[in-house]
C-alpha cells in the first residue's frame, strides 16, 4: 500500500488492524482512470471516500468528484492553502485535533473561538487554518474508520467575531464541510459555553445544514452533559478535562513541517481545474 509520508506526527502510531476491501480500492482506481480524472490516487486518500460510502465504488466516485468540484467552486479558500500562507491565523491557537483519541477511538477537533483576535486574522483565514487540520487529519485510518468529534468552545465569542461571520462564509463552510462534498465523517458536533451571540450564529447555520448533521448537534451551556459523551480524560482543562491546557503549538508545528503535503494537494486541485476548464 502506498502511504503518504507524514512528518512530525503528534498522533499515536496506528497499531490497530484497520481493514479495507482491496478489490473495491482497485476498482475505484480503475473507474478514476476511466473517467480521466486528474487527482490524488494514493491509497489512504481514496480509502477515505470508499469508507465514507461503505465501499460503494460509484457513490465513492461521485463523492470524489464533489470533493474537487466544491474546491474549484470555492477556490478563494483553497488557493495557496499552505501553513506558510495562514501562519497568522494558526498563531492564534484557536483550532486543532487533540492528539489523544477519545474513549471510542475518535479524534477530537476543538475550536476555541475566544482566542480569535480579529485584528490578526479575518474569519476566512481562520476557516482556512481549520481546513488545513481537516485535510491533514484524513490521512489517518483511525479518522476515516472511527469518525470525528467536533467541539466549539464558545466562551469569549463576541460581537466583533459575529460581524465577521458573513452569509457568504456560512454558505462556504456548510457546503465544504457538511454537504456531500467531503469524505469527513462526523460522529458528534458540540457547542459548549453557549452565549446569546453564539446562539445567533447557530440560527444562521441551522437552516442550511442537512438533517443528518442536525441530528449530531449538541448544545451545552455548561460542561456536564459533554462529559457524558466525551471522556474528561481526553479533554483539555478548559473543557473540564484532565489533560493540560489547550495548546495547539505542536499541532501547528506539525502542519508547518508538512508544507509539501499541502502543496501537492493544491497541485492536484489545479490539475483537476485545468481539466474542467478544457471541457467548458
Amino acid at each position: 500500500m502506498n502511504e503518504i509520508i507524514i512528518k512530525n506526527s503528534i498522533f499515536p502510531e496506528e497499531k490497530e488492524l484497520f481493514s479495507w476491501d482491496e478489490n473495491a480500492l482497485e476498482a475505484f482506481k480503475k473507474r478514476i482512470n476511466e473517467e480521466g480524472m486528474k487527482c490524488r490516487v494514493d491509497d489512504i486518500f481514496l480509502l477515505g471516500f470508499l469508507r465514507a460510502k461503505s465501499f460503494d465504488v460509484e457513490k465513492s466516485l461521485d463523492l470524489l468528484k464533489n470533493y474537487y468540484n466544491i474546491r474549484v467552486q470555492y477556490l478563494q479558500y483553497f488557493k495557496d492553502l499552505l501553513p506558510s500562507k495562514v501562519e497568522h491565523a494558526l498563531s492564534l491557537n484557536c483550532v486543532q485535533f487533540m492528539p489523544k483519541p477519545d474513549q471510542k477511538g475518535r479524534y477530537i477537533f476543538i475550536n476555541r473561538v475566544g482566542n480569535w483576535k480579529t485584528s490578526i486574522s479575518n474569519a476566512a483565514d481562520l476557516f482556512r487554518a481549520s481546513l488545513l487540520h481537516f485535510d491533514f487529519q484524513l490521512n489517518f485510518h483511525r479518522t476515516q474508520v472511527n469518525k470525528i468529534v467536533c467541539i466549539t468552545n464558545a466562551a469569549g465569542f463576541s460581537t466583533s467575531h459575529f460581524f465577521q461571520v458573513t452569509p457568504k462564509l456560512i454558505n462556504g463552510i456548510v457546503n465544504i464541510l457538511f454537504k456531500d462534498s467531503n469524505q469527513i465523517q462526523y460522529s458528534e458536533l458540540h457547542v459548549v459555553n453557549m452565549n446569546f451571540i453564539m446562539k445567533a450564529v447557530v440560527k444562521l447555520f441551522l437552516p442550511l445544514l442537512p438533517r443528518e448533521i442536525k441530528n449530531m448537534l449538541y448544545f451545552h451551556s455548561g460542561l456536564g452533559n459533554l462529559h457524558e459523551l466525551v471522556s474528561p480524560d481526553c479533554l483539555p482543562s478548559e473543557l473540564g478535562g484532565n489533560l493540560p491546557s489547550f495548546d495547539p503549538t505542536e499541532a501547528n508545528n506539525m502542519l508547518k513541517a508538512n508544507e509539501e503535503f499541502f502543496r501537492i494537494n493544491e497541485e492536484y486541485l489545479m490539475m483537476y481545474k485545468e481539466e474542467i476548464d478544457k471541457n467548458i
